[in-house]
């Protein structure tokens, strides 16, 4: 924290400043410069200063009429969701609590920091510092390792930059924590609730199995159909003594992610059931030969959840199971099954004497519901997805109500990741410009936005509930989104224009061959191949380094999409990126931030279906491609005592505002690496 004193007009400023350390007895830092009557240099002084209770001070050495009370802080952070997004579901009444929030608080637009993603925002949220500051994006290069090599933003680790929860810790306050961007592993274990995971919104270290789809008539080939859908076989039924007449048997692999710890597991075993009409259900059991079904599965019917015991590494975990029954064929042969994800309920929370009672209270523990990617591949349908994220969002809603009514806290954060799902997915519902779009199913699109924003605003209502009369609420997002239209904000890879210039050159097994490229890009970055600094550098540093980078940049800046718009906005070296905050050793030598379609920018729909099939793109309830982009729009609102009732603010500011500026106002220490400003006209002055 800066804390900047006029001392024009002061008879003794040397003994002012003396007074005003004796008033803030914890500051420290270095006294930069001494001016003002009485002294022969500059008339102002920097302190730099960390503080419990930060104040303006005054010429006078008294504390200035804005000064924070201390007050718990509740964060709600919403993922994706832009101010404008925000007011048009306020508008459409769905978000009454919400609504009244924002009425009796203080509201601004803020602007993500570059780029604008989830790993990169939430972390400035969290530490109101920028990405040069805290050090992650989403997914990055790390300084020393191959060029194609890039690591997940999400592991606090790799954090730079002090959290909100741990300034708190810092000072003896408390914290609940779910599942907030770089927030797991814990950096220490006392004073703090913890609920989830680090907040990458992937599958976990907890997670014995994705949410998947078993199919007979799909065979994957793309990296996340190979993840997330499961082809099987069925057949007759054989060595199951008891099993009904004329069942069919198929085996339901169980298979961890590349993310999970756990390595191996026992598969589960699904019998194909006959009814009067033919096969019309499936009974699922934990081992082959078993008398009584964990699950029975019906069409189009989510079962309940039931817990059990998997076999996995030579052990047992206990963890929930449910299914859904999407699509059985008569003669039993053609189904499609999914089953939802299967995480482990002994640790999701610290400390873990919590597991148990959230589980009683709540259900059980599911982090990662279902993505817009597991629908994609063909692996479940637009419906189940909504059944599945109503599930993790009520959950969420009812631990948090459950955490602030029956724990000690004195600051709360929770990061809930549906609407960014909802938005990669389900864009074209309610925008004309997309190939799935259908006017007859427009309003229908617009009721499950309402749905969703509906389960965002109750969430508030409890927490804010919960949270009682003297807290502080602030609700935030860490970026927007709007609709992707295919052929034109889509088709931004720079290994494209790499490859086509010569700059990449791959080997036969599609790998880069190191001997001869001497650019990599990942995202908004481009790598050179520089001798000296990377481990198969090539490219003499220096003069050599500086012409090619501005070749790249040329050609980047010159490429088109389809419609003949050009696709990158800026290409900027990297000295010219420092100015947007994106620094230090993890960030490209080139930055790039892409352009934004026009707006009356339109897909060509006849030259788009000439040139992709049905089963390219999908159905409105079986969607194949995607549907929404992020947008470089985020809100924050805060409301409680010492806050401007019914304020909005006339000009955006950067999203690194938000951590100080609530930190202030609930006198919380403000994160010590924060570099955003705080924003004192959200605060009231003190009577």
């Amino acid at each position: 924290m800066i804390l900047l004193l006029d001392f024009r007009g002061a008879r003794r400023p040397r003994s002012l400043l003396l007074h005003i350390l004796q008033l803030a007895p914890r500051m420290s830092g270095k006294i930069s410069r001494i001016g003002g009557a009485g002294c022969r240099r500059l008339p102002a002084i920097a302190l730099r200063a960390v503080c419990n209770r930060p104040a303006i001070l005054s010429s006078t050495g008294k504390e200035s009429n804005i000064m924070a009370k201390s007050s718990r802080l509740a964060l709600i952070g919403f993922d994706s969701i832009s101010l404008s997004f925000l007011d048009r579901f306020i508008e459409r009444g769905v978000m009454p609590n919400v609504k009244a929030l924002i009425e009796r608080g203080s509201t601004t637009q803020t602007w993500p920091c570059y780029p604008w993603e989830t790993g990169t925002n939430w972390a400035c949220l969290a530490t109101g510092a920028s990405p040069w500051v805290h050090g992650v994006n989403m997914h990055m290069h790390v300084a020393g390792r191959p060029l194609d090599e890039w690591v997940s933003g999400f592991d606090p680790a790799l954090l730079k930059a002090e959290p909100l929860w741990t300034a708190a810790h810092r000072a003896g306050k408390r914290s609940i924590v779910i599942d907030w961007s770089q927030s797991w592993p814990l950096p220490f274990e006392d004073g703090i609730i913890h609920i989830g995971e680090n907040g990458n919104p992937s599958w976990g270290a907890r997670a014995l199995q994705a949410a998947c789809g078993y199919r007979t008539d799909l065979k994957p080939t793309d990296w996340w159909g190979q993840q997330l859908v499961r082809p099987i076989a069925v057949e007759p039924v054989r060595d199951w003594p008891g099993a009904p007449d004329g069942a069919l048997y198929a085996e339901l692999p169980i298979i961890p992610t590349h993310m999970s710890r756990y390595r191996k597991a026992e598969s589960l075993h699904a019998l194909v059931l006959r009814g009067a009409g033919g096969y019309d259900r499936v009974a699922i059991y934990g081992r082959r030969g078993g008398a009584t079904p964990l699950l029975v599965c019906h069409l189009n019917r989510m079962t309940e959840m039931v817990m059990h015991e998997y076999e996995v590494d030579g052990g047992k975990l206990r963890a929930p199971l449910r299914a859904k029954l999407l699509k059985l064929s008569a003669d039993g042969r053609d189904l499609a099954l999914h089953v939802s994800q299967i995480y482990s309920q002994e640790d999701f929370a610290h400390p873990t004497e919590l597991c148990a009672p959230l589980v009683k209270k709540c259900g059980p523990f599911v982090r990662l519901p279902c993505t817009q990617q597991f629908v994609q591949c063909g692996g479940t349908d637009v419906a189940t997805f909504v059944e599945e994220q109503e599930y993790f969002s009520k959950w969420y809603a009812d631990a948090a109500e459950h955490l602030l009514s029956t724990q000690p806290w004195d600051l709360f954060m929770v990061k809930w990741h549906t609407p960014d799902w909802f938005q990669h997915l389900t864009f074209y519902m309610i925008d004309p410009r997309h190939p799935l779009y259908d006017p007859a199913r427009e309003q229908e699109g617009w009721a499950l936005w309402d749905k969703v924003m509906g389960w965002g605003d109750r969430m508030v209502e409890r927490i804010v509930r919960a949270a009682g009369p003297d807290a502080l609420i602030g609700l935030v997002s860490d970026h927007g989104g709007e609709c992707e239209l295919p052929g034109i904000n889509t088709g931004r890879n720079p290994l494209a224009v790499l490859e086509k210039r010569g700059w990449l050159v791959k080997g036969a097994d599609g790998k880069p061959d190191w001997s001869r490229t001497v650019a990599y890009g990942h995202g908004s970055y481009i790598l050179l191949n520089v001798k000296g600094r990377d481990p198969h550098g090539i490219v003499e540093p220096g003069l050599p380094q500086e012409k090619l980078r501005n070749e790249i940049i040329d050609a980047l800046l010159d490429h088109k999409d389809e419609s003949g718009r050009h696709v990158w906005r800026a290409a900027l070296p990297y000295e010219d990126a420092n100015r947007l905050g994106v620094g230090g050793d993890r960030v490209g030598d080139v930055f790039l931030i892409a352009a934004r379609p026009a707006s009356d920018a339109r897909v060509d729909m006849d030259k788009y279906w000439k040139t992709h099939t049905r089963e390219q793109v999908g159905t409105w309830d079986w969607p194949r491609v995607n549907g929404g982009v992020h947008l470089d729009d985020s809100y924050f609102v805060l409301a409680g005592p010492g806050v401007r009732q019914g304020y909005r603010r006339a000009r955006p500011t950067l999203i690194t505002s938000v951590a100080p500026t609530a930190a202030i106002a609930a006198g919380l220490p403000v994160p010590k690496d924060a570099d955003g400003a705080a924003l004192w006209d959200f605060l009231k002055p003190n009577p």
